[in-house]
């Protein structure tokens, strides 16, 4: 199985070569090859319905000369099977199925058993073409082709919305062929199309030019122009409202409300109020009629944070939202028509919670089109003392003061970990410049250099045991774990591994999340964080 790195990694490669100045058969070419360089892959192609309904051939890899066009597509059957259901199609020999015995037969370079992968490119429900490639048999699990059906049906939505952008502009004169985009006058003479009217390309409110950051945002202006699910992954304070926002203005709903909706700690009944609505009398306090976050959002965009909180419960009903573009608010009757883009955000596993029963697969995969993976603090190499002297600037308008950093103060700061991430970074300015005595912000102005800061922790020594080594990858408490008693009597050997650290503190509390944090001098999110970094298995006592 691949990490969801390496298939965020393809979407980039295959985003950029779509977003590129080329026309589009050249483009879809070059996703082809794009392609190959990810997944294993005998043949591949892009194939693309006429204006007449017929399967077209547009872009190939590896598929014989003689096939190169209309009247003759390698794997005919199996596409026909693909645009008439509309869905994916995975054949794990090909050798063994009736779709590709015609092939078989006439080929003149038949390679033995493959493996078969086509997926449809679809808009809006309407299906373009499909997108598919075969390889030499290799035995892959159900797991590996649900993986690489998922990429692969993401790179076909996207080149899709590629194939409809081309055409719309070709209809308004608009086309982006290239140099044959331009039109001809009567007299033979050359026409340059109208421009197009630019959408926002500027991102102000993020801040940051780290290799990590450049990527994401890259991701987002592709993403944008479409109106694919978006799931927004990464930690606590990595920014994921400000990036969902970006991908709102830069998008062609961005004239139209973005509403958003944390839904952590809301009950089901509050939540289905919140994002359905209700009709007045539909529930005691219910005074008036109250239009829901999903009607509020109609034509933009709508963020639901946490998404991994909410109930099973809820869960089936959201679904049917999702799938279906209709509701009726809490105590009405009357179907509601939504056109609403799904943003979702979450800090949360929720592969793990989809394996344990805590999250609908049907659900993770509505809501999993486009996943977007945003970089903690501590992987954006540069980028904190650029969000640092931001804040400072915004701390010292809204107080009317002229505060400034020092280097050594900058530098100082670039060396913390902070695992709360951005939202840390900003606290730690606006509580050291509020507390600062003269005009200028020196290392000796930080709460941490008088060990009173009590959530983030500075790298001050490579030879301090365990310092800097985590629960999760960060720097969880500013207490070292090892050579100490904890308030329950866990008593800590030196040689012990962080993975090894946890495990004792919760069997030392009988597997309570709750317990083992006081022990640790964590809080019980992050000892939840530090069991899924390293897998452990909560048993139940």
């Amino acid at each position: 199985m691949h990490k969801p790195d390496f298939w965020a990694s393809g979407i980039y490669r295959v985003s950029k070569v779509l977003i590129g100045p080329a026309n589009l058969e050249t483009k879809l070419a070059n996703v082809i090859k794009a392609l190959s360089a990810i997944l294993p892959m005998r043949r591949g192609a892009i194939v693309v319905l006429n204006a007449g309904g017929a399967p077209e051939l547009v872009a190939t890899l590896g598929v014989e000369q003689a096939s190169q066009g209309a009247r003759c597509i390698p794997a005919k059957a199996a596409i026909d099977r693909i645009l008439a259901k509309g869905a994916p199609l995975v054949v794990p020999d090909t050798c063994k199925s009736d779709l590709f015995q015609a092939e078989l037969q006439t080929s003149s370079n038949a390679t033995g058993p493959t493996t078969f992968v086509g997926v449809p490119m679809k808009v809006d429900q309407e299906t373009l073409g499909t997108l598919w490639l075969d390889r030499a048999k290799d035995g892959g699990t159900r797991i590996q082709f649900e993986e690489e059906v998922r990429f692969l049906s993401m790179i076909a939505n996207l080149a899709a919305r590629a194939v409809r952008l081309d055409r719309h502009q070709s209809r308004d004169g608009q086309s982006i062929l290239g140099e044959e985009g331009a039109r001809k006058t009567s007299s033979g003479e050359k026409e340059l199309p109208e421009p197009a009217p630019q959408r926002p390309t500027k991102i102000d409110w993020i801040v940051g030019e780290s290799p990590a950051l450049k990527q994401v945002v890259e991701s987002v202006k592709v993403v944008a122009i479409t109106n694919s699910a978006v799931l927004l992954r990464g930690e606590s304070g990595t920014g994921k409202e400000f990036f969902a926002k970006a991908i709102h203005e830069l998008s062609p709903r961005r004239k139209k409300p973005f509403v958003k909706l944390n839904c952590a700690a809301l009950s089901a009944g509050v939540l289905e109020s919140e994002l359905f609505g209700h009709e007045k009398g539909a529930f005691t306090g219910a005074i008036s009629q109250r239009a829901g976050r999903f009607e509020l959002a109609h034509g933009g965009t709508l963020l639901l944070d946490e998404i991994g909180e909410i109930s099973p419960a809820f869960q089936a009903k959201l679904l049917r939202v999702l799938q279906e573009g209709e509701l009726e608010r809490v105590g009405g009757t009357k179907t509601l028509k939504v056109d609403v883009r799904l943003i979702c955000a979450t800090n949360k596993d929720l592969e793990a919670a989809v394996a344990d029963g805590e999250f609908r697969a049907d659900l993770y995969y509505r809501i999993n089109v486009v996943p977007i993976f945003l970089p903690p603090l501590r992987e954006r190499n540069g980028d904190i003392s650029r969000l640092a002297r931001v804040f400072l600037d915004r701390f010292n308008r809204e107080n009317n003061r002229d505060l400034t950093f020092t280097p050594a103060a900058l530098e100082l700061l670039s060396k913390c970990n902070f695992p709360g991430n951005v939202r840390e970074l900003e606290n730690c300015v606006r509580r050291t410049a509020t507390l600062a005595r003269s005009g200028t912000i020196l290392p000796s102005d930080f709460s941490c250099l008088k060990d009173q800061c009590l959530s983030s922790m500075l790298w001050k020594s490579a030879d301090r045991p365990l310092a800097g080594n985590t629960l999760n990858g960060t720097v969880e408490s500013p207490v070292s774990f090892g050579y100490s008693t904890g308030p329950a009597g866990l008593t800590v050997a030196p040689h012990l591994t962080d993975r090894e650290l946890l495990i004792s503190a919760m069997e030392k509390a009988g597997w309570v999340q709750a317990k083992a944090a006081r022990i640790l001098g964590l809080t019980p999110r992050q000892v939840g964080y530090a069991l899924r970094r390293h897998r452990i298995q909560v048993k139940k006592i």
